[in-house]
């Protein structure tokens, strides 16, 4: 079924145990069943999505801060191979960029350094033993789901945790426009993408309109992403050079991922003033007007 609250649920706790099943479930499947790689990237954005469930009826849900350190602690158990193929792959898209304008065959030690360390990272046995592991806790942490309770229900299960989290975007909005560097636009990004799943778990009270927020914060959340793995990529060259090739060839790279940077905060800025333009209090005052309005077609 769809990550979103529906009317046949009954209730926002009967939602909130059935999408957690529902996404702990695609998790263990992709386990069991899909190539390394595929599985680590799968649990890690199942974790995220599960995060983004609680963080909406966070204020209702005594067992948040427990439930919110597990998932995390069970992405971040199993984020070393996806990590090294990140850098393999801004790499490519970095180079693909300024197809024409680089010479690949000077730049090519860098890519070989990245393949290198994500092989090294895929082929050292652990992987294998840290799905083991996150297999074991998303076991537990589905049993656990299935009597998630609630302090609060309807409106008043969903209303804090929405608010907190488009808050927390607007003022990390505020602070990026002011300092836009590495670390606060990732701060962005990641209340950027707890709005787009609320929009996605909220879609019903009015698809057409969730529709259009959850394009826009999926498409920031997609360049606050390559925003972030560029200065992830330029810092990792900075720290060793060395272990990329001659210094010209890591400072050209360097200055081909600060330029790219550039670029995407230029993309980010109209679309981000959009979808943030209502203050938090007006924002929650309609979403409450839509939420009765589909309470009304119950």
């Amino acid at each position: 079924m769809p990550y979103r609250l529906k009317h046949k649920d009954g209730s926002v706790t009967n939602a909130l145990r059935r999408i957690a099943d529902e996404q702990i479930g695609k998790a263990l499947a992709s386990i069991e069943n899909a190539e390394r790689a595929e599985a680590v990237h799968d649990v890690r954005k199942r974790c995220k999505k599960l995060r983004g469930l609680i963080r909406l009826v966070r204020p209702a849900f005594g067992d948040y801060a427990d439930e919110n350190a597990a998932f995390r602690e069970t992405a971040h158990m199993i984020s070393g191979a996806r990590d090294a193929k990140v850098m393999q792959d801004t790499y490519d898209l970095l180079v693909a960029k300024y197809d024409g304008q680089v010479d690949r065959s000077a730049l090519g030690p860098i890519r070989r350094r990245f393949t290198m360390d994500r092989k090294a990272r895929v082929e050292d046995g652990g992987v294998d033993d840290r799905l083991d592991e996150a297999r074991t806790r998303l076991v537990e942490a589905r049993e656990r789901a299935r009597s998630w309770t609630l302090d609060a229900d309807d409106w008043e299960a969903v209303s804090g945790g929405l608010a907190k989290t488009y808050g927390r975007a607007v003022k990390a909005a505020t602070k990026a426009r002011a300092h836009p560097d590495g670390e606060v636009l990732h701060e962005l990004r990641k209340r950027v993408k707890y709005h787009w799943y609320h929009s996605r778990l909220l879609e019903n009270l009015w698809p057409e309109m969730m529709s259009a927020r959850q394009h826009a914060a999926k498409a920031l959340s997609d360049i606050l992403g390559d925003h972030h793995d560029l200065d992830v990529f330029a810092q990792t060259l900075a720290d060793d050079p060395d272990a990329f090739g001659s210094s010209t060839d890591v400072e050209v790279a360097i200055g081909l991922a600060r330029a790219r940077q550039e670029r995407l905060e230029q993309q980010a800025w109209p679309i981000l003033d959009r979808m943030l333009a209502q203050e938090p209090k007006m924002l929650g005052r309609h979403m409450q007007a839509l939420w009765t309005a589909w309470q009304r077609d119950r």
